[in-house]
């Protein structure tokens, strides 16, 4: 259906509101005004232009360049429009984009000596820029690179100045400066020098590259994100550029944009430990630990053994992939080149914590804590495992530290998450709560979240599941392997779940692992940001879900050799049970239940990895999050009503030893009483229960949330709402 032209009028009209929202930082708004222009007139350029930077921006490369070619077609002689043609193939890393760019950039209007610079940046300069030098004395602009490369910034100030002052339009020497400047913590300073720098030569990578470091030192991630990608814009393979705009990137918890980047970093420097420690961060990230595992491995082989950032990184992956003796050795080596190294200090804690031994922890904990006394993450993770007495003097040194004005709001808030802990062990829970609330706003504010993507997910998947013949299809080929899936909302119960499970001697508790719902999600979503991009069920040739089963155990199988039955603790495993069982229709599946109230009152009381379990951090959110699990339940229960087995929390601390042996039936198990003395199990729990888990069955956490009835109201409300409350 051709779209109908629209007047001059009415094309003036929608280019300024498109305008106007990307002014107000609105480019999803605006995208859709330029749309509809190009959609009825496709012969203007300007809409085509405007258009192609928004998808570079969102990183939808392939739109990007369509748009941005198009628009070169129509304004051949437009340099700003080759400009931005140039910048998304650069950004994209696509290697056919840039054969087609170079090709028509050849028969372009363009003068030739910008055809030659756009042309630089995918041969000779496509690790670094080379600014003019011309007239600068290479020896003293070696001796000033030194200097700040030394931190010497007092000498190469005045050395630069000097050169400056004779040649003020060498962009080299602005770049220079403003390094330096950078070095010296003179911020507003660095970046003018470096934008005259870039003012100079436009091209000049290293300036962007500067300014976006710069900004990260000044931690506005926007701008620096903005200037990286200048960077790589006009040097695709600067080592430096890529590996931080992909460190920059992971810290925002956006790994899955920052994996092309660190990918392209490896690609493009295979020796570079620093763009290897990237890539195996993003994996980490992105939980694809196997392959974390490889290039980490490279990382610490590559530096022999002396990156102290390779090897505490391997370290946390081994410990991912049931390799703890491993990675406890990694720590130690850590701690061999640096006995004062934080993290590892905390790692080596970690380890003994999971592994039970909580007065080893502790000591290492305490080492950790006085060199990094306001380190709120490093507080939290000990808190975790400690029990606060009254009149303990951590209390204070915490709050004391909270009070400092310059603290940064990531350790402000673990700080507050351990403050509502540890008040709560002392049972000021009058206390405790301000803290706790101010936790949860702080992490909000960092990582905003919307409950429409949630909503568009559980929609998403019914849709794609709704309608299949369950009952009467099986799978050709799939495994004959019997897991134990345990799935529920987080702080359900599910922890105390698969520790009784896995007390039994056939049994070997594997974790939260993952894998297996992962794989879900990309069998049925190209990608997993994109709810509207997805495959039905029916339409999946069977090998590739029998596949899902089989890859699932022969990793399991490496991590756990020797194991009878595995169990896998993964929170989401409940959006996908159906599929899940024709992938491995010997699988049990266990799902916990526990009253709303306290399991959203515990889940708010805590810290999640970052960036993850987002609707944690808002009253509401939770409770509408906790419909949605209820509503993916209740389709499962409609579609597939005998493939799953409901537990009960309160029941189960009600009556250990009768629900106990019902679980373990369900299992498909023989009775073991080694199951109701789960908590003497020395088996490696890395969870946020890691200290309840140790301890007998306790019904002291059931109706928790009545101490905090009038704080948790937004979220009672929404729960009665919806029907959602037990009573």
């Amino acid at each position: 259906m051709t779209t109908a032209p629209l007047s001059a009028a009415e094309i003036k009209s929608l280019y300024a509101d498109g305008m106007a929202k990307l002014a107000a930082g609105q480019p999803d708004a605006a995208l859709p005004l330029f749309g509809r222009i190009i959609d009825a007139n496709p012969g203007l350029a300007e809409p085509l232009w405007q258009a192609a930077r928004i998808f570079g921006d969102f990183d939808m490369f392939d739109r990007a360049l369509d748009h941005a070619a198009a628009a070169a077609r129509l304004k051949p002689a437009e340099p700003v429009v080759w400009a931005t043609w140039a910048d998304l193939v650069a950004l994209s890393g696509q290697v056919a984009a840039e054969k087609v760019f170079l090709e028509a950039v050849k028969t372009s209007q363009l003068p030739p000596a910008l055809r030659i610079r756009l042309q630089d940046r995918f041969g000779a300069q496509r690790r670094a820029s080379r600014p003019d030098t011309t007239g600068l004395p290479a020896p003293v602009l070696a001796q000033a690179s030194r200097q700040i490369a030394e931190g010497a910034f007092g000498p190469a100030q005045k050395a630069v100045a000097a050169l400056l002052a004779k040649h003020p339009k060498h962009a080299v020497l602005h770049n220079m400066m403003g390094s330096l400047l950078s070095g010296m913590g003179q911020g507003g300073p660095a970046i003018a020098a470096l934008r005259m720098a870039q003012k100079i030569d436009p091209f000049y990578a290293e300036a962007w590259l500067n300014e976006a470091n710069e900004w990260r030192r000044q931690e506005k991630v926007e701008e620096a994100q903005r200037a990286y990608r200048a960077a790589i814009a006009r040097a695709p393979d600067l080592e430096q550029a890529l590996v931080r705009y992909a460190a920059l990137l992971n810290q925002q918890m956006l790994a899955l944009r920052a994996l092309p980047f660190a990918e392209r970093a490896v690609a493009a420097h295979p020796k570079s430990v620093p763009a290897l420690v990237a890539l195996g961060n993003t994996l980490t990230l992105l939980r694809e630990h196997d392959r974390a595992v490889t290039v980490l491995e490279r990382a610490a082989a590559l530096s022999n053994r002396q990156s102290t950032e390779a090897l505490v990184l391997l370290a946390q992956v081994y410990t991912h992939v049931n390799r703890d003796a491993e990675a406890a050795v990694l720590i130690d080596r850590v701690l061999e080149l640096r006995p004062d190294h934080v993290i590892a200090l905390t790692r080596k804690a970690s380890l003994l914590q999971t592994a039970g031994d909580f007065a080893a922890a502790d000591e290492a904990f305490r080492r950790a804590l006085a060199l990094a006394p306001t380190d709120g993450d490093l507080f939290r993770s000990f808190i975790l495992g400690y029990k606060v007495r009254p009149g303990d003097p951590i209390v204070g040194q915490m709050q004391a530290a909270m009070a400092l004005p310059d603290l940064p709001d990531r350790s402000r808030l673990s700080f507050a998450f351990a403050l509502g802990k540890a008040l709560e062990d002392q049972k000021d829970h009058v206390a405790a709560f301000p803290y706790i609330r101010q936790g949860n706003d702080l992490v909000r504010k960092l990582f905003p979240f919307d409950m429409a993507s949630r909503r568009a997910e559980v929609a998403a998947v019914q849709e794609a599941m709704r309608g299949f013949d369950w009952a009467g299809t099986r799978i050709d080929g799939a495994s004959t392997g019997a897991p134990i899936f345990v799935t529920g909302m987080p702080r359900s119960g599910t922890t105390l779940v698969e520790q009784i499970i896995a007390s039994h001697s056939r049994v070997t508790g594997a974790g939260e692992v993952a894998l297996l719902q992962s794989a879900c999600q990309k069998l049925i979503f190209a990608r997993p940001d994109r709810y509207d991009e997805m495959r039905r069920l029916r339409d999946i040739p069977a090998p590739e879900i029998a596949a899902l089963g089989h890859d699932f155990l022969r990793v399991m199988a490496d991590r756990f050799p020797g194991a009878d039955i595995i169990t896998d603790k993964s929170i989401t495993t409940y959006m996908y049970i159906g599929l899940v069982k024709l992938a491995l229709p010997e699988a049990r599946i266990m799902v916990v239940r526990r009253d709303p109230r306290d399991t959203l009152l515990s889940i708010y009381k805590n810290r999640f990895p970052e960036g993850t379990h987002l609707y944690a951090y808002d009253l509401r959110d939770l409770a509408e999050h906790y419909a949605t699990f209820v509503e993916m339940v209740e389709f499962w229960r409609t579609e597939t009503p005998d493939w799953f087995t409901e537990i009960t929390y309160e029941t189960l601390v009600a009556d250990p030893e009768t629900e106990s042996r019902r679980l373990i039936a369900a299992c498909g198990l023989d009775w073991q009483d080694a199951c109701l003395n789960f908590h003497e199990n020395k088996r490696k729990v890395d969870t946020l229960s890691v200290y309840q888990v140790r301890q007998p069955i306790s019904g002291g956490s059931v109706k928790a949330w009545q101490r905090y009835e009038a704080e948790l109201a937004p979220m009672i409300d929404v729960l009665r709402a919806r029907g959602l409350l037990p009573d």
